[in-house]
């Protein structure tokens, strides 16, 4: 994986859906940058759009050296992922910011008829402040590739799938300072992810939804 690293520029400039020019990120994760470790052995795999990776849901994973939210006042975090329908309940594929304090994380929960939930989790300094976006009877089909959005801004919290609100919240947010990024996996290595990601965009204002990432509608033509 380490020699895919390289290019990364390159690859970037061929993505479909141009991302706004005031970008704080946006990673293909076939070429993630600032990688301080890979864990496990994620694979690459061919889709109409290129190379995404795959996680196998006991040992994958890739730790960043940075936290692309610190600073940011309100943002825009988008992921175009394909949970596996198999995969254990609890799944927890994206943690920027730190283990036990401040943090944004992406997680689904899969149910047993191959369907999922997403689950957006929001912590500040104040435990008191917590915010938990997630609802069991918002169910998607698993195996197919989705865009999931998560936009901050003007004290709320809004989580898309595919452009469609799921849920909202009153979230008194303040700009990260510190921390690191995880991909596939929680900072400390529990609930690991089984499916695919292709792409992580990372937007330092609130996007609307006609202006998300969509890649998935190619993803899925395959």
């Amino acid at each position: 994986m380490k020699h895919l690293l390289l290019g990364a520029a390159l690859l970037l400039a061929s993505c479909t859906a141009p991302a706004p020019a005031e970008q704080a990120a946006d990673w293909l994760v076939a070429e993630l940058p600032q990688v301080d470790s890979i864990l496990g052995a994620p694979r690459t795999i061919d889709t109409p759009l290129g190379k995404a990776v795959r996680f196998d849901g006991t040992h994958d994973a890739f730790f960043l050296a940075d936290n692309p939210l610190r600073g940011l006042e309100e943002l825009t975090v988008e992921v175009i992922f394909r949970q596996d329908g198999t995969a254990p309940f609890e799944q927890r594929f994206l943690h920027m910011g730190t283990l036990r304090g401040e943090r944004i994380m992406f997680e689904t929960r899969v149910k047993p008829d191959g369907t999922w939930y997403l689950d957006n989790f929001i912590r500040r300094l104040d435990p008191q402040a917590d915010l938990t976006l997630i609802d069991s009877m918002l169910c998607h089909p698993a195996d197919r590739w989705y865009n999931l959005a998560l936009v901050v801004a003007d004290g709320r919290a809004t989580n898309y799938v595919d452009g469609v609100q799921q849920l909202t919240g009153e979230m008194p947010y303040r700009p990260a300072t510190e921390g690191i990024t995880s991909v596939g996996v929680r900072q400390n290595k529990v609930c690991w992810f089984k499916g695919d990601l292709y792409r992580i965009r990372i937007t330092p204002r609130a996007l609307t939804p006609d202006e998300f990432l969509r890649d998935q509608e190619r993803l899925n033509r395959e």
